[in-house]
């Protein structure tokens, strides 16, 4: 009995042993640790010798405002009319006598021209955006005959005055034709409109202006 626990304490201080030793071992092979290095911060970034601060943000300037054009003197080029053929016929019988009388017809096509008055304009502005009002296209002048034809024509035997017959035949043509082209609605508005459009290139191409918007004046 004595021998077993002999044998049992020499089992275990080997045992101790052996485990001592690989402990030993274990932490010879172990690499060692560098030693910590404190590292520096990095330095705060200055400006390069050739660095130019940005200037301080300066508010939006205001725009330029354009001078206002005054209408009365506006480009001639512009031509704020425009030209339309008419034709109509016209005869006229002279006095009778006994050698008989002058009798005319004439077929005459004149052009009418249609121009807006702008002495009459209404001019609103914001900033450089304009609203105008405009009178419509009237008739300017007289008809201008561009073609005249005889259609009719018989002569007193003596005594003949055809040519003042003639004249006052074509001056019967030319009144009919300015009543007509004026109190025609949709020949009015069609010259008002072209002659707004050019006149709203104009403002918005030569001169500057942002916006131009032409309406029409009411009486």
């Amino acid at each position: 009995m004595e021998q077993r626990s002999i044998q049992w304490i020499v089992s275990g201080v080997v045992a101790l042993a052996l485990v001592g030793l690989l402990l030993a071992i274990n932490l010879a092979w172990q690499p060692a640790q560098p030693a910590s290095v404190p590292v520096a911060a990095d330095p705060w970034p200055t400006a390069p010798p050739t660095f130019t601060p940005l200037p301080a943000t300066l508010p939006p300037l205001a725009p330029t405002l354009i001078p206002l054009p005054d209408l009365r003197r506006i480009d001639p080029s512009i031509e704020l009319a425009v030209k339309f053929p008419v034709t109509t016929v016209a005869s006229v019988s002279g006095a009778q006598s006994f050698f008989g009388r002058d009798e005319i017809t004439l077929k005459v096509t004149a052009e009418v021209r249609l121009a807006v008055d702008l002495s009459q304009a209404q001019i609103q502005r914001e900033g450089n955006s304009l609203t105008i009002r405009l009178p419509r296209a009237a008739v300017a002048g007289e008809p201008n005959p561009i073609e005249i034809a005889v259609i009719g024509e018989s002569r007193r035997w003596i005594g003949s005055q055809i040519t003042a017959t003639q004249n006052q035949a074509l001056a019967q043509a030319r009144a009919e034709i300015r009543e007509r082209v004026a109190s025609d609605p949709e020949l009015i508005s069609l010259a008002s409109e072209v002659c707004y459009r050019r006149l709203e290139r104009w403002l918005i191409d030569e001169l500057g202006f942002s916006r131009v918007v032409i309406e029409p004046l009411i009486p």
